[in-house]
This record gives C-alpha cells, structure tokens and sequence, in this order.
C-alpha cells in the first residue's frame, strides 16, 4: 500500500453529498459506505460523526477525534469515491472551532476510508484547541497532533483492522497482482470445490491485462496445483516509485520447507507373558536440543502415540475424559496428532481396561507420529519401556 512522502490536499465538497447544516451536539448517522470495512474485527458499513468534531465508525463511540471539544459544523458532506479502481468513502467537516462560532470555518477537515482498510485523515484548517486521538485497536487510544495542510495515513498491520501505523503523508491505492506460469500455463489462486490452488486462467503471452484481470491481491503461500520444476512467478505494481527507479527495488521470493509428520508403525508385535499384567508403560521421547555447552533449548517437535491389539489392523488412543479406549486412524496425520496419546500421559491410561483388551491374544504394537513444525524443531524417540506385574 502505498504512502507517499507528501501531503494530500483537501477535495472539497464539489460533487458530494450534501448531508446536513448548522450542527452543534447532535450524533449523525451518514448512509451506507457501499462496502465493507475491517475495524478492529468488525466489518463496517456505517460511518458516525458530530457537530463536535469526531468520527465514530460503526458506532457511535469517538474513534477518531479531530480538535474534539464543543465545537460545531456549518455544512458536513459526504461522498462515494473510486480512487485508481479502489472504492473509498468520503467525509467533510467544514466547521467552527466553538459550538457558537457559526460561519467562522476554522476548523475543515476530510477523512476517507477505502476499501483497502486504509483511513486516511486531511487538515485543511484547525486552531489546535482541542484533543486529537485515534482508537487504536491492539494498542489503545494514541493521541495525535493533527496540523492545518497535513494528511495522515492509517494502515493496519493486520487483515482484522488492529494495530494501526500512523504516518504523515499521502495514499494512493498502488494496485499489486501475482501470477505463476508452470508447464500448463497462466494460473491465479483460487478455490475449486472448497480446494485453494493454483488454476489455469489463460495461455501464454502473459500481458499488463491479463495480470490487472485475473492476478491474485496476494502472493499466496502455497504451491499447491503447480505442474513442473520451475514455475514462474510474475508481479505488476503501479507504484510510481518503483515504476520509475525499477533499478532501486528488487523483487524477492523465500520459500521455507518444512517437515511433513511422519508416522512410524512397528512391524512385529510384543508379546506379554501370560501371567504377567502390564502395570505402566514409558515411552522415552525428547524434542529438545542441547548444545555444546549442556544448554538446553525446547523445540516444538511433537510425538504422539497409538498402539494396536490385533497386529496393527486397528490402533487406539485413549480418552482420559472418558477414561476408556477409542479407535484412531493413523493415516490420518491431523486425527492422529489430535487424538495420539500424549507420552507424557501414559500414566494416566487405564491400565486395568488395557489388560483386558489384550487378554486374548497377549500381544500389542506402538505406532508413532512425529511432527517438526520447522525443520529446526526437534522429534526423537529414545527408548520405550513395558512394565509387568
């Protein structure tokens, strides 16, 4: 999104809607934005204000104060927009810096707000008698010092509107798209059958139009669909700073790897004693990592655990709500890293129950699931122990 290192200038009211006159205390509903707007995990279609110099939005709570004390405002306008092919919804406050003060219009001002989830707030004039603040969701009310012929801009650090930077400065809605060629053609991202992939949208040359229709807003973090080696990733910007200095900005793609759970599956079964019971069970694991000089660091490696009674057809995990046995499917990593047992639990399996499921044919196989979030993390199984009584 980009901020530009200079100063909008105020629109004025050519054009807009003119919403209502001569307001001193009264709160104001403006219509419809005509979109969605994300505020501090809301989505807002309903912009509030006042006579005394604040923006409330979608309620009528004071997010934005402008010179905020008993003032009042001559004519308040408001407008549907489009900027670069992005929506935006306009306010203008042409006002009195005093609720008595009409006619004196020292105090105007333009807040928009664009479908991007950026504000941008401009001061065309303000006496500086008043509080200035803005709502911050994730941080919490920053007071701000708004000056006549400066702009401001609010972006959000987050797709949820929290957690707002405030710069000096002017926005434009740089357009970004991505697209990938691989072995098939042009794709974008897209879902097919409730499956996010990459989908072929067109043949080879790829143009400025073909980008601009059907490239995706982000890079998506997913190879999933891609046919090849060496697929092709291309990126459009109108961003006028990297337009005309290309040699200054240069484009780069990380990818990180990562481990795909592995499960381990025992393939010969123990065999216990017939006059023996199995009174605990230890499984020795250990997802840490120790350096040279004996420090120990934990990783979030995890290992769960399942074990069969009838030679690896079925394997159960165990309930400690219900404290009982319950089937789990091994091939499926996420039930088995949901439902696997824990080592650390082992104490807390129902050892009685166990020793009546292996009665018949007194034998049991482990079966292990192995997770590395990161290929830093760390999931080794040192030894497990089967105790009788």
């Amino acid at each position: 999104m980009g901020v530009r290192p200079i100063m909008a200038n105020p629109k004025g009211s050519s054009g807009m809607t003119l919403y209502g006159t001569r307001n001193d205390d009264s709160t104001v509903t403006l219509p419809d934005m005509g979109f969605d707007f994300m505020y501090n995990g809301d989505l807002i279609r309903t912009i509030y204000t006042s006579g005394n110099s604040w923006i409330g939005i979608g309620s009528s709570s004071e997010h934005i104060k402008i010179n905020r004390r008993d003032t009042s405002y001559n004519n308040l306008y408001y407008s549907s927009e489009e900027e670069n092919g992005y929506k935006l919804f306009r306010v203008r406050f042409e006002g009195n810096s005093t609720y008595n003060g009409w006619g004196n219009n020292n105090l105007v001002w333009e807040v928009s707000f664009y479908e991007t989830g950026v504000i941008q707030i401009v001061i065309e004039k303000t006496p500086n008698t008043g509080t200035d603040s803005f709502v911050n969701p994730g941080i919490g009310t920053q007071s701000i010092t708004l000056e006549t012929g400066k702009s401001y801009v609010l972006i959000s650090d987050s797709k949820d509107g929290k957690n707002y930077k405030v710069t000096e400065g002017l926005y434009f809605p740089d357009k970004e798209r991505f697209l990938i060629i691989d072995d098939e053609g042009i794709k974008n991202f897209q879902e097919v059958e409730s499956i996010p992939k990459w989908v072929k949208v067109s043949d080879m040359p790829i143009t400025e139009e073909i980008l601009l229709n059907y490239g995706n807003d982000i890079l998506p973090s997913s190879l999933e669909g891609i046919v090849g080696d060496s697929p092709k990733v291309y990126y459009y910007t109108d961003n006028p700073d990297v337009v005309e200095r290309q040699e200054k900005f240069k484009f780069r793609i990380k990818i990180i790897a990562t481990s795909l759970p592995k499960v381990i599956e025992q393939k010969e079964d123990f065999f216990i004693p017939s006059e023996k019971l199995i009174s605990n069970i230890i499984a020795e694991v250990s997802t840490d990592i120790i350096n040279n000089s004996g420090n120990i660091t934990k990783t979030n490696g995890i290992v769960r655990i399942a074990f069969s009674v009838d030679s690896g057809e079925t394997y159960l995990t165990f309930n400690i709500n219900e404290n009982d046995y319950r089937e789990v499917d091994i091939k499926n990593s996420l039930e088995f890293l949901d439902k696997g047992i824990n080592p650390e639990n082992l104490n807390l399996i129902n050892y009685e129950r166990l020793n009546e499921l292996i009665e018949l044919n007194r034998k049991i196989r482990f079966a292990y699931i192995l997770e590395k979030p990161t290929l830093s993390d760390v999931c080794k199984i040192k030894k497990l122990k089967i105790f009788y009584s």
